[in-house]
């Protein structure tokens, strides 16, 4: 099953029927993706990208520590 997002509704959804829209691409050429139709408002949509791993927010604490800020909340003064 696949994810969907519509860039309409701001509604993400799973679709196990994508269809594969072929298209041509100023910059590279022949392309493909799957698409599917919003189930509210019937646009077409292009699947979700998966989160990329390695990839995780960083929080307040670690940025300090590698010597990201200089405000009042950081510990390295």
């Amino acid at each position: 099953m696949s994810t969907f997002y519509c860039e309409g509704c701001k509604l993400t959804f799973e679709n196990n029927q994508g269809l594969k829209k072929e298209y041509k691409d100023f910059i590279y050429g022949p392309c493909w993706k799957y698409i599917a139709y919003c189930p509210e408002c019937n646009q077409e949509c292009s699947q979700k990208p998966a989160p990329k791993p390695g990839k995780a927010k960083s929080d307040l604490s670690n940025e300090c520590s590698s010597g990201g800020c200089y405000g009042p909340s950081c510990n390295r003064f």
